[in-house]
Order: C-alpha cells, then sequence, then structure tokens
C-alpha cells in the first residue's frame, strides 16, 4: 500500500513538472538570450530622453556601461522640447528603421505604444534565471513607481513593460529671502501649509508690498563710485487702479495639468476611469471639481493665486527670478529653475510640502519618466537593451542619476541608505542644496505628514485628456470663463472618451 501511494505521489509530482514545463511562458516573436550569445557583436543602440540634466547626467553612466561592455554602444538621442515631443515622435518613428531601443516616457505615452503593439514585455527578462531580478532585487523597488509599470496586458496584468527611471513629485518653492525680509524672526510662521493660509498669507503680503515693505529687500545696483544702493521697488509691480490685475502676484502654480489634476483630488472629485489600456473615460463633470474651480478662481480674483499664464509667462520659475512671485508649486526636477543664479537678485530659496485643502486629503501628484523597450529591433539588441536598463536601475546608478540631475528620486530603496546619497541629504555641496532641500521634503515630510502620492491609470487618450485638463485651468484662472461652460466644451473636445 505504502509502495503503490509512493508511485502515486512521484507520479503525480512527476506530471506536475512537466505541466509546468509545458506551461512555462515564452515571449511572443523573440527570445531571451544570454550574454554569451552576444559576447561576440558589436551592437549600437538608440536611447531617446529629453535634453537637459537627464542627457548631461547620462553621459558618465553611459562610459561607465562602456566600459563593462565595450562591445555594445549607446547613442542618447536628447530631444528638446516636452515629452510630448518625445511621444509624438517615438510614435513616428515606430514602425520604421528609426524606432529607439529604449525611450522614456509618462504611462499614458506608453499605453499609445502598447496599443500600437510596439512596447516589449520586460517581464520575460526580468524573470530569466540568467539576465533577471531576483525576487529580493524586483522587492528593492519603489512599488508604487513598479505599478505604473502595470496592467497593460488584461491577461498577465503584473507584468512590467516598463522600469522607473526619473521620478520626482511637487513641492512648494518659496524665496525666503523675501520672508525673512517681510517677517524678520517670525518667517517660518508664514509660509503656507493650507490654501486657506495661501489665501491670508497672500492678502497679507499684497498689503505689505503695496506699503512699501519689501522695497528694501532686493539689491538692484550698487553705484561704484558713491557706493549708494539702489533696491528693487516690488511695490512697483502692484497697480494704482484696483481694477487692473497687479503684475505682482504672492503665489503662483507651474503646471496648470498638474494644478487641474492634482486641486480637483484634494476636492474629492474624480478625473479619469480607466476601463483597460486600450479605453477610459473622462470623469471631471462633478460638482467637486466645480467646487475646486471655484475655489481657486476666489483666489485669483483676490489677487494672490495664479499660473505661469497669469505672468504672461510659460513658467512660474521666471516670475520668481522678477521677484513678481515668492511661491510656487513645481517639481523637485525643477527647482533649480528658480534658484537665483540666473536672476538679477540675489535670494535665497526655501522648500516645502505644497498646500492642502483638508486633512484628509493630502494628495500629492506622483511624475516622472519610466523606460520602455521598443521592440523593433533584433533579439541581440534586446538583450543588448536590457543590460543597459538593468544597470541604471542598479542602487548606486539610480542614486548617481539623482544626485547628478539634483531634483530626480532614486527609484530603489537601497539607494536611499546609501553613504553617498545620504550625505547628499545632509551635507549638500552649494550647487545641490535646493535641490536636496526638496529631495528632503519628498522623502521625509510628506511620509512624517501624511500626503498621499498618487498616478492616474493611464489608457490610450490620457495624454490628451491631461492636455485639455490644463487648457481648462488656463481658460479659468487667466481668462476668466465660465466653469461649467469650460467644462462642457472640454466633454465636446473629448467625445471619444465621454461614456
Amino acid at each position: 500500500m505504502r509502495k503503490s501511494l509512493f508511485l502515486l505521489v512521484f507520479l503525480f509530482s512527476a506530471f506536475l513538472l512537466a505541466g509546468c514545463a509545458e506551461n512555462k511562458r515564452e515571449p511572443e516573436g523573440y527570445n531571451v538570450l544570454t550574454e554569451a550569445d552576444i559576447a561576440d557583436q558589436d551592437i549600437t543602440l538608440t536611447f531617446v530622453v529629453r535634453s537637459g540634466v537627464i542627457s548631461t547626467a547620462l553621459t558618465d553612466l553611459v562610459a561607465e556601461f562602456k566600459t563593462l561592455y565595450p562591445r555594445i554602444t549607446i547613442e542618447v538621442e536628447a530631444l528638446s522640447g516636452s515629452y510630448d515631443l518625445i511621444r509624438s515622435t517615438t510614435m513616428m518613428d515606430i514602425n520604421s528603421e528609426n524606432a529607439p531601443d529604449l525611450v522614456i516616457g509618462y504611462p499614458d505615452h506608453f499605453a499609445e505604444y502598447y496599443s500600437a503593439g510596439a512596447l516589449v514585455d520586460l517581464q520575460y527578462f526580468i524573470d530569466d534565471e540568467e539576465v533577471g531580478y531576483t525576487e529580493a532585487e524586483l522587492g528593492d523597488f519603489l512599488d508604487s513607481y513598479l505599478k505604473e509599470n502595470r496592467g497593460f496586458n488584461a491577461v498577465y496584468p503584473e507584468d512590467l513593460y516598463g522600469l522607473p527611471f526619473n521620478k520626482s513629485t511637487e513641492v512648494l518653492i518659496y524665496n525666503r529671502t523675501f520672508f525673512e525680509g517681510l517677517y524678520g524672526a517670525a518667517w517660518e510662521d508664514q509660509i503656507p501649509e493650507t490654501w486657506a493660509e495661501i489665501n491670508t498669507v497672500g492678502a497679507d503680503i499684497l498689503t505689505r508690498v503695496a506699503a512699501g515693505e519689501a522695497d528694501d529687500i532686493f539689491v538692484e545696483s550698487i553705484d561704484p563710485i558713491t557706493r549708494v544702493t539702489t533696491y528693487l521697488k516690488v511695490s512697483d509691480f502692484i497697480n494704482d487702479n484696483p481694477e487692473l490685475p497687479n503684475d505682482f502676484v504672492p503665489f503662483g502654480y507651474d503646471s496648470s495639468d498638474n494644478a487641474f489634476i492634482t486641486l480637483i483630488r484634494q476636492f474629492g472629485a474624480a478625473y479619469t476611469e480607466r476601463v483597460d489600456v486600450e479605453h477610459g473615460y473622462v470623469r471631471f463633470n462633478n460638482a467637486e471639481t466645480i467646487a475646486a474651480l471655484n475655489y481657486f478662481k476666489g483666489l485669483t480674483d483676490a489677487g494672490v493665486f495664479g499660473n505661469a499664464a497669469t505672468f504672461g509667462l510659460d513658467y512660474c520659475s521666471d516670475a520668481v527670478k522678477q521677484i513678481k512671485c515668492v511661491m510656487t508649486v513645481g517639481s523637485t526636477a525643477g527647482v533649480g529653475y528658480n534658484a537665483d543664479t540666473t536672476s538679477q537678485y540675489d535670494y535665497e530659496l526655501g522648500v516645502s510640502p505644497i498646500p492642502y485643502y483638508t486633512a484628509d486629503k493630502k494628495f500629492v501628484i506622483q511624475q516622472g519618466t519610466n523606460i520602455g523597450m521598443i521592440n523593433q529591433n533584433t533579439d541581440e539588441e534586446k538583450l543588448a537593451a536590457w543590460l543597459f536598463l538593468k544597470f541604471l536601475m542598479e542602487p548606486a546608478k539610480t542614486a548617481q542619476f539623482a544626485m547628478a540631475t539634483g531634483g530626480y528620486l532614486p527609484v530603489r530603496e537601497s539607494a536611499y541608505a546609501s553613504a553617498a546619497y545620504a550625505e547628499y541629504l545632509t551635507n549638500p555641496t552649494d550647487d545641490k542644496k535646493d535641490f536636496s532641500k526638496a529631495a528632503n521634503v519628498a522623502l521625509n515630510d510628506y511620509i512624517e505628514k501624511e500626503y498621499i502620492f498618487f498616478v492616474d491609470d493611464a489608457f490610450v487618450g490620457s495624454a490628451e485628456i491631461r492636455s485639455e485638463a490644463g487648457a481648462i485651468f488656463d481658460a479659468i484662472i487667466v481668462n476668466n470663463e465660465n466653469i461649467q461652460n469650460r467644462i462642457t466644451q472640454a466633454y465636446n473636445t473629448l467625445k471619444p472618451f465621454v461614456e
């Protein structure tokens, strides 16, 4: 009896093993090779990124990778302009010989690549015993970052179609020199934590600026002979006619897209709803959205709130440098654009969490791009691209990239614990001080103050909806358009996404 039972168990186990072998998933259309398969081949890859700090920070990393894999050449193609330019260029090149091997992009961009059949499922590389990740290594990635890259494949929703790269969030950036000059030793008490405080502090700032209390803070020039100092008269930015808008507005939200998406969420409003990667709907025609937009329209009418278009500029950072704005919400990656290095005036920046409306909805957006692999290449090129992607994901390398770019954040938990990154957070070099402040807010203040990071599930069309959301915000904040009429207009524009 025992012998028969043993034989039965043995045969059942053999059946299970055979079944597992038969059901082992194989990638469709390509094979995951070994490093030995490409050891004697010269391979050139194209990696499309945004020009500026990202492409610059990649220079040393690409050179270091070349020392490890001398026969693999990484050509970084840096595009000037927005991330949408990368998306549109990649979509045009997908079915041509110009298609990149690797590309950075937002989840909604990847949804379009996936829909076009051009995005490689990285799970086959991740699961490979030779070139993949162990369970512990994959668990070292911040889970919220990985989540952005899942949900593409309805059959295998946990498969990763990208890996996180240059991640960031938003923070409140303020002119510390202005606050110290206006409020003295009690200046820190005036840094707003809520939108209601933006209203009260902003109104007080306007009164004080109009009274000339900020007219001796910023040096405009010093006569080389008489040594007489001339100060910027900030009061000149306040119009005598109360019917006219001021050139000085205490607060500006840099991204209209992010403002709309974040602020309506802070009021409890729905934004979009994803059905699957191919389909989704707009959901922001609701009472909460209208309440949020009415609230911030009220702050605008009070002269304390604006955005880049309020100043006739592309970015609020330019208004900050002109001392026409002393508080702005912007990306941790863009903090440096607000610094005085390219301003006529000397000042120091401060960084703190973005304001919230109610304590139970402290939402702050999770942003930044991921890296995906485009499938218009050979098996050999795919493996080489994976090896480079995996190299960039090493804890030391993601920390190195984050520190080199400034305001971007490492994507693996162990990177935060590294000695180099700890030094960056506590004792940064002068050129990284503002970025370090922003990173500390993202990594410490937001956790301690129980902020909620969020990112909306992406689908084909998310990028179009996001663009329209920014246009709505501009229309209401800058052009004083009727809120309900503008939302109705947006729904007409976005008809394919209206249920």
